[in-house]
């Protein structure tokens, strides 16, 4: 570092009002002009500066061996439940599921519960509880238009639910983009808040731009903030996920973008389809403060509320093993569809042309693509980049004929 840039960044402090002798005590003990400099213009950047609290863990930087006493010391907890043995107090709960399986009336019916001391599907039969406030921040659907009946209809006590009301914002949203995990807009929220619940729906609105949520440490990271929140304050939050669709996933690597959240989770709960009609599970795949709980099956009424439909011995890797087992005569009517189709257009079609013939012969996008990944592995088609007098352009090959005569 430059002596000119040293002298700066003490002129800086100097100007803050940070004492000569604080200053050089701090050198001493290894802190740079640099750091001090940069500490202090966080502060003064989120309006922390002259907080007695800031100045001290500046000046004075805490000895992380005073973290640390004998086992002996620390007093022994019994896990809490908000709940019971199935979303533990004061630590992060995932609810994970596909698109279309009810995950958003889930976790109004588990908010209207909350606000209105009312049982929730989850619950123990006749288990009574006192109303508390609940948040919720969801960038899914709009609060107004959406949100509001559809949490009434679940029965939601409206004075104990806290919802960010767009609309009241000239900023607002920059106000809204600002929370995100680990963030400090977030914390004092979560610090300035009576609720007992939090709920961040989808996960990815509350993930700071630039990080890559598939990176192990960058996740815990990002989450650790609110891991110490709910320890300091006793607040629970709830972190709503998509699944992945791969066949054969299951357990950790059923959480679409990053598997770590299986790991910082104290509970995982999958939601998706049994395969008869509106008819969904809620499976308990991940519990550490119990035994894992029965799988609940539920069904949703027209005006979204939950139905109990008792439960089930299944969970979610027999429920996606089954639905995958459904699905394979599909895929092969879809198979000799693709190899019969290419035969009669020569062995060469544009692929694009040939994924849209696929779907007015009735083949959905999903059973296309598998059907013709499997194909492709087994050699019976390629797929190429081609010119023709043009732009370049993807064709599906037929390797190998059928050698079957088709009407």
């Amino acid at each position: 570092m430059s002596e000119t840039k040293s002298n700066d960044d003490l002129s800086y402090l100097m100007e803050q009002g940070v004492p000569l002798d604080k200053i050089q005590k701090m050198e001493r003990e290894g802190i740079t002009l640099a750091e001090m400099s940069l500490a202090v213009k966080a502060a003064v950047k989120n309006n922390e500066w002259p907080d007695p609290s800031v100045v001290t863990a500046i000046y004075d930087p805490p000895d992380i061996a005073s973290c640390f006493r004998p086992l002996v010391d620390i007093p022994e907890e019994k896990a809490s439940w908000l709940i019971p043995d199935w979303i533990p107090e004061g630590q992060i709960t995932i609810l994970a599921a596909d698109g279309g399986c009810g995950k958003t009336s889930i976790w109004c019916s588990i908010v209207a519960a909350l606000s209105s001391g009312t049982r929730c599907i989850l619950d123990p039969k006749k288990y009574t509880r006192d109303p508390v406030q609940v948040m919720f921040l969801s960038n899914e659907d709009s609060v107004r238009k959406k949100m509001v009946r559809k949490l009434l209809n679940a029965g939601a006590n409206a004075n104990n639910v806290i919802a960010p009301d767009a609309g009241c914002f000239s900023d607002r949203r920059k106000l809204l983009q600002s929370l995100k995990f680990g963030s400090r807009e977030l914390e004092r929220l979560i610090l300035g808040s009576a609720c007992k619940l939090f709920v961040f729906d989808p996960i990815q609105s509350f993930i700071p731009p630039n990080l890559n949520m598939g990176s192990r440490n960058a996740m815990r990271d990002c989450l650790s903030p609110l891991i110490e929140l709910g320890e300091e304050t006793g607040a629970t939050f709830l972190i709503v996920a998509h699944t992945n669709k791969r066949e054969c996933s299951s357990g950790r690597n059923r959480i679409s973008d990053s598997a770590d959240l299986w790991d910082i989770a104290r509970s995982v709960i999958m939601v998706g389809n049994t395969g008869e009609p509106n008819i969904h599970y809620l499976s308990n795949e991940k519990n550490n403060y119990a035994a894992l709980q029965e799988t609940h099956l539920f069904s949703i009424d027209s005006e979204g509320r939950i139905i109990d439909r008792g439960i089930s011995l299944k969970r979610d890797r027999d429920y996606q093993r089954e639905a995958q087992y459904a699905s394979a005569p599909k895929r092969e009517d879809c198979e000799q569809w693709i190899v019969g189709h290419l035969e009669d257009a020569g062995g060469d079609m544009l692929s694009t042309r040939l994924e849209a013939d696929a779907k007015i012969a009735g083949f959905s996008g999903a059973t296309f693509s598998r059907a013709r990944a499997n194909l492709k592995s087994n050699r019976i088609i390629s797929i190429r980049q081609c010119y023709n007098n043009g732009p370049k352009e993807w064709h599906t090959i037929l390797l190998q004929s059928s050698g079957k005569n088709r009407a």
